[in-house]
């Protein structure tokens, strides 16, 4: 052993030949359960990384235009126009997209579409609609819905 003082303390180390006792481990239900629920952890995380396979690799970064309007970006406008209804206590028809752009940021997509509404006079309107959705547990959320004016781009409010 080797002694070690400082300040009227005194610290004693022991050199490594000493720790060459066999260690055991005892398995207890504590630990059992502690690395089952470390293993479900790890295969929900891996499962919910499969869902950025889905994800083109483009989009990582900035805002990017949609090539492809349908399925999911479709189904996220219908969303969009639901909701806003709900909310607005409106009965507006969901059309078609006529334009968007998606950005990944941490575990969301975020989308900015130009939809095309039908309203109650059956006259067709261009809305705005940002909406987020999660990869991880598939949910989705309206951020605004806003009617803009496609033609008159001087006026700034529908800027995607």
């Amino acid at each position: 052993m080797m002694y070690f003082h400082r300040h009227n303390t005194t610290y004693i180390f022991r050199s490594f030949s000493s720790y060459k006792e066999k260690m055991s481990v005892k398995f207890s239900p504590i630990l059992a359960t502690l690395l089952e629920v470390v293993a479900i952890v790890l295969l929900h995380v891996s499962d919910a990384r499969s869902n950025l396979k889905e994800v083109p690799h483009w989009v990582v970064r900035g805002w990017n235009p949609i090539t492809n309007l349908t399925g999911k970006v479709v189904e996220l406008a219908k969303f969009a126009v639901d909701k806003h209804n709900k909310e607005a206590k409106t009965k507006l028809e969901y059309q078609k997209i006529t334009k968007g752009v998606v950005q990944v940021y941490r575990d969301k997509i975020y989308y900015r579409l130009i939809v095309v509404v039908k309203d109650e006079e059956n006259t067709l309107h261009n809305y705005l609609a940002k909406v987020w959705f999660k990869l991880f547990d598939n949910t989705r959320n309206l951020i605004s819905f806003k009617e803009c004016d496609v033609e008159n781009r001087d006026d700034g409010n529908c800027n995607i």
